[in-house]
């Protein structure tokens, strides 16, 4: 048995010191909680920031399809490389989306296609016809296109699947703005390519399903499949929040989850969106807000964890927009509050810190980012680390977990331990804890003091 267990690296412990509960206070305004990284609110990337822009941890982009695809099987990432590195550079992650097709923009349909005589159609929706470099939408029912398509999405995850510049993708490339939806096209008199055969949807989310297994993907709709199994591999994003997020007819948002039994998959795969353009503009005049459907009811039905609205990154705001804005920003994602701590020291020199965790927003954290711990001595001088791997996507709200970190040696010398969950990329926010106890000692780390030696 004794040989079982040296094989296993397993060690026979003698029985712990008494165990000291420590309890932790919440704090919903803690330091770091309104940057806390994959929730919020989002602005373009191409915002300008300054020290007074609105707190967060995320950007979105639009990037045209034509700007990787160069070639069957040809690729140059030179665009979304500087996209990705410059965002990194300001401490936040991304989320963005690929087009083939953007009113009023340029065509972001793969040259060769074009050359190779890819039909595309002309449209005057959403102001395409009066722009200066009006796009195109392409013959979607061409072979060819799905074909390159498919073939991008394989390569896209081969090269950027885990990348942790990378917070979330939306599925994009089909339809006007990669919002899989071309309107009320094919109209009367129209060629069947305006619109996507079903098969070739399931065949591009299958990409996804195959090409992305730690990045989660989003989908705008849940109709976009009627594979049930399928569908569960996703997210989703209502690019109409607040407007058409609920309703009695079949198109709103929420009914059409409720229909097609996806109203849970938040619970494994993230919700986000974007505050309909025309609602961003005095949404936080007051609270609750007077226009657009109830803020605080629509993110907690849907468990939306971030939200795309550009207008509350460029306008000013008064104190009381600001104070709105936070109140509605902390509903967003997870909240993770520790609310109590415990150290238990053994006889070898080892010790545990277990915590109870407790989620008090309405989303999970969706990566199992790396826990670190310091024990850190009178003097402020670091005497022992730890790491460990907590289950976060694990975690829903309103539950309560109690995990643990484990020091190989901690001496008696240690006076405060800092913990903190920490973000891979680096320069990026780390998740900070709805605690007062909350970057006392160092930012971005959670502070337990020992009383005395254990």
């Amino acid at each position: 048995m004794l040989a079982i267990l040296l094989f296993f690296g397993i060690r026979a412990l003698t029985p712990a010191a008494a165990q000291h509960g420590h309890a932790m206070t919440f704090r919903g305004d803690a330091p770091g909680i309104d940057e806390n990284p994959l929730r919020g609110f989002v602005p373009y990337s191409s915002t300008k920031q300054t020290g007074d822009t609105f707190p967060h941890s995320m950007e979105w982009f639009y990037l045209p399809l034509s700007a990787v695809v160069t070639g069957p099987d040809t690729y140059d990432w030179t665009l979304l490389e500087r996209q990705l590195t410059a965002i990194a550079a300001r401490g936040h992650q991304a989320i963005f989306r690929f087009y083939l097709d953007y009113p009023e923009l340029p065509s972001g349909i793969p040259a060769y296609l074009l050359a190779a005589g890819l039909l595309t159609f002309p449209y005057a929706d959403a102001g395409n016809a009066a722009s200066p470099t009006p796009s195109v939408s392409p013959d979607y029912r061409d072979p060819r296109l799905i074909e390159c398509l498919v073939r991008f999405i394989h390569a896209f995850g081969v090269r950027y699947d885990g990348d942790v510049r990378i917070a979330y993708l939306t599925a994009g490339l089909y339809g006007f703005w990669g919002e899989w939806h071309v309107l009320d096209h094919p109209l009367p008199g129209e060629p069947p390519g305006w619109s996507i055969r079903q098969q070739d949807k399931d065949a591009l989310l299958r990409a996804y399903v195959e090409g992305f297994h730690r990045t989660p993907v989003l989908v705008r709709v849940p109709d976009v499949t009627e594979d049930r199994t399928l569908l569960t591999h996703f997210g989703f994003h209502d690019d109409s929040f607040l407007e058409d997020t609920f309703g009695p007819e079949g198109w709103h948002f929420w009914a059409k989850m409720g229909e097609a039994g996806a109203t849970n998959l938040w619970q494994t795969h993230p919700m986000g969106g974007e505050i309909y353009p025309e609602l961003q503009s005095g949404l936080f005049d007051a609270w609750p807000n007077r226009q657009g459907q109830p803020a605080s009811l629509s993110i907690a039905v849907t468990q939306a964890t971030w939200m795309l609205d550009a207008d509350l990154f460029v306008a000013a705001q008064t104190p009381m927009q600001r104070a709105n804005t936070l109140r509605t920003e902390r509903m967003l994602g997870y909240t993770l509050y520790c609310r109590q701590w415990q150290l238990a020291r053994n006889e070898d020199g080892s010790a545990t810190i277990t915590v109870r965790v407790e989620n008090r927003g309405v989303a999970p954290i969706y990566y199992a980012w790396p826990v670190e711990a310091e024990a850190m001595d009178a003097n402020g001088q670091v005497v022992a680390q730890a790491t460990a791997a907590w289950p976060l996507p694990e975690l829903l709200p309103g539950k309560t977990e109690e995990w643990s970190v484990s020091f190989s040696s901690l001496p008696a010398t240690a006076k405060t331990i800092l913990l903190r969950i920490a973000n891979p990329m680096p320069g990026g926010h780390p998740v900070a804890f709805a605690n007062a106890e909350m970057s006392t000692v160092l930012p971005g780390w959670l502070t337990l003091a020992i009383d005395a030696p254990e």
